[in-house]
């Protein structure tokens, strides 16, 4: 490797004084050796680029040959070199950490900023241990948007196949095992990435979910929940009495009915989605609570949901609605989501009894509007009149 022979600490000093020095708001894109922040050289209190620096360097040390190519400073060749000349490397994203709030067009603008590779979903920048995950709501995953209050859903990576909790997915896991926060960036449809909050993991589960070939396949889905800081002393007991640190066995739930089988193994009315949990919601099981005895905590039942939007009929449930969006879902059904009006991460039960199909206005409101304890009131009691209609309904 040609940056193997840069073996002179004289020739070092000499192109440190050569290079611009770099300052917390610099950006400098070299088309040869990349961005300017991933790793910096720091000397006598300045900082310069590293992969700059080496490849001045080296023309100085050997006059006589040509530039380098710009596959030579592919990955961190030019840190290992000045590092064995005893030269102090700094990374980006430990000086100048991204700013909570702080957005960027795309995910290379990212890597451009800090390093590292713009490709996974989950991943540290070069040089730091925190853990970065991306959630796109026009990519391939199944991630819930992101809650400032309740615990949401972030899917694990692996396009094909049946995830590993393996790279990303690991790193994840051990942020849930150490207590460590997450930072969370998310880009709504059409939009920009943003670091809009710091994570807590609370717990992880397999779910199954059709991959890029549309063959089902497991799925890690890890329960998140907002907190204010990276530091666990500042997150509020909510959360932290929600986060099960200990060993998780991966439990695979029964692999769905196929899309095609014979139509009597299919629920089709909302009766039929019901049946499984009973026809009271205090027939079915609460969402499992931060037990350390009992595993994968959080799990939600598709059924459920899928039993309340068939109840809902593409309409918002909130008989105080102002309007539903004018647009509908790349299928052409409404704009729902589905709401556990006691919050099933605090061991509300996983039954349409107790669940309603909200626009997303009034989910919103619920969820962080002022008058959101008299919604959620309301909405316990309209979910249970819809519940008993549509089994009255159903059994004639």
């Amino acid at each position: 490797m040609p940056l193997q022979e840069l073996t002179s600490r004289t020739a070092v000093i000499e192109a440190v004084g050569r290079c611009d020095i770099i300052g917390p708001e610099t950006l400098v894109h070299d088309s040869k050796v990349g961005p300017v922040r991933d790793y910096l050289l720091e000397f006598e209190g300045k900082l310069y680029h590293a992969k700059t620096v080496a490849d001045v360097a080296y023309g100085i040390q050997h006059p006589d040959r040509p530039p380098l190519p710009a596959d030579a400073f592919k990955g961190d060749a030019a840190v290992r070199s000045l590092e064995r000349l005893d030269f102090t490397i700094a990374a980006t994203a430990k000086l100048w950490p991204p700013d909570l709030g702080v957005e960027y067009p795309n995910r290379t603008i990212i890597r451009n900023a800090f390093g590292g590779n713009w490709v996974p979903g989950i991943a540290k920048f070069p040089g730091d241990d925190i853990v970065n995950v991306f959630s796109d709501e026009d990519g391939p995953y199944a991630d819930e948007a992101p809650d400032p209050v309740k615990p949401f859903e972030y899917r694990g990576e692996g396009r094909a196949g049946d995830q590993q909790l393996t790279r990303g997915n690991k790193m994840l896991d051990q942020a849930r095992q150490e207590r460590r926060a997450v930072r969370y960036w998310y880009r709504p449809a059409g939009g920009t990435f943003k670091f809009v909050t710091w994570v807590a993991i609370l717990s992880r589960a397999q779910v199954w979910s059709p991959d890029d070939t549309k063959k089902l396949r497991l799925e890690y889905t890890f329960q998140v929940a907002a907190v204010p800081s990276p530091e666990p002393n500042t997150w509020p007991s909510q959360v932290t009495d929600l986060i099960d640190d200990g060993e998780i066995e991966d439990t695979p739930p029964p692999r769905p009915v196929p899309q095609n089988a014979v139509s009597k193994q299919l629920p089709k009315t909302y009766l039929e989605y019901v049946k499984p949990f009973g026809d009271t919601p205090k027939a079915c099981r609460k969402g499992r609570g931060p037990n350390k005895g009992n595993r994968n905590l959080y799990p939600r039942s598709r059924r459920a949901r899928d039993a309340v939007l068939v109840r809902a009929a593409d309409q918002c449930e909130n008989d105080g609605c102002t309007g539903m969006p004018a647009d509908t879902t790349p299928s052409g059904a409404a704009i729902l989501e589905v709401d556990h009006v006691d919050d099933l991460a605090l061991n509300g039960p996983d039954h349409p009894g107790v669940m309603i199909a909200l626009c997303p206005n009034c989910h919103a409101a619920k969820t962080r509007g002022r008058t959101r304890a008299a919604l959620k009131r309301h909405f316990r009691a309209r979910a249970a009149k819809l519940h008993q209609q549509a089994m009255q309904a159903h059994q004639g």
